[in-house]
């Protein structure tokens, strides 16, 4: 669900590039764990993965600014080796389409990759003995917590707590805007976010007082049903986090029903090795 946008000139060097490179040790990591036999065997899967989570991920979910990614999803039908590689190919991708920038995709990468390696490890090995459904919303719950709390807390410390707040009122137009997408994503004004943020480093959070609006008005300003302020926002990613569980838990669940080899079968080759 977590991901951020924000444009290329705004993290600071050090921020994204060992992003990127921690990225690449967690993917050669993996990949030295994994069954390459099975793994072969998923790359048509994985393929399919990709374009599942690049579609979903450019469809917001109606009048709730957030939108999937079905990282979880990705874990448990991949492993978290698979899945942690799909995560870095959909991030590019995404940046390439605007998505946020090229500097991004190390900390996307390790947002949604978050989502992936709990969720996989999760499902597979300390929820093994529960049924199927409590195995999946648990793990993609606690996983979707996790990663959420770590993408708000990077995007508050690069640019301010009020730059990680979703705004349904910019929700819905990619090109036009630009920002943080919580657990599927909130979206800050393109230019407008990316000279604000800039004010926010280069002043030490101090900013124009004429342009930059304190966290309580922000907060203020944000809308969700009949609901305003902080309550909004919670009620906001609750739905999201709801909706993401109950759309992964009902495909595990079919996949379950008609091809159980595609889940148990991963579950028992890449995560024994």
């Amino acid at each position: 669900m977590s991901h951020i946008h924000i444009p290329d000139g705004v993290l600071h060097p050090v921020l994204w590039v060992s992003s990127y490179l921690l990225a690449i040790v967690i993917i050669f990591v993996l990949s030295r764990k994994m069954n390459m036999d099975e793994a072969r065997k998923k790359v048509p899967l994985a393929g399919i993965m990709a374009a599942i989570m690049l579609i979903t991920m450019a469809i917001p979910l109606g009048f709730i600014p957030l939108h999937f990614s079905l990282a979880v999803l990705c874990g448990i039908l991949l492993g978290p080796g698979l899945g942690f590689m799909v995560a870095f190919v959909v991030n590019m991708i995404l940046a390439f389409f605007g998505h946020g920038g090229i500097t991004v995709v190390g900390l996307n990468t390790l947002l949604m990759g978050t989502e992936v390696l709990i969720g996989a490890y999760l499902f597979r090995i300390l929820l093994k003995n529960l049924a199927i459904v409590p195995r999946v919303i648990i793990a993609t719950v606690i996983a979707l917590l996790i990663s959420v709390g770590l993408m708000v807390a990077v995007v508050s410390a690069t640019v301010g707590v009020a730059e990680a707040l979703p705004h349904p009122e910019c929700s819905y137009d990619h090109h036009d805007h630009d920002g943080y997408h919580g657990h599927h994503d909130h979206h800050e004004h393109d230019e407008n976010y990316a000279s604000e943020a800039n004010t926010h480093i280069d002043t030490d959070g101090a900013g124009d007082a004429e342009t930059v609006q304190t966290l309580a008005e922000k907060t203020a300003e944000i809308h969700f049903l009949n609901i305003t302020g902080w309550s909004a926002v919670f009620a906001i990613l609750l739905a999201g986090i709801m909706l993401e569980t109950l759309v992964t838990t009902l495909i595990v669940r079919y996949f379950a029903a008609v091809r159980p080899d595609m889940i148990f079968d991963t579950e028992i080759s890449q995560i024994s090795n």
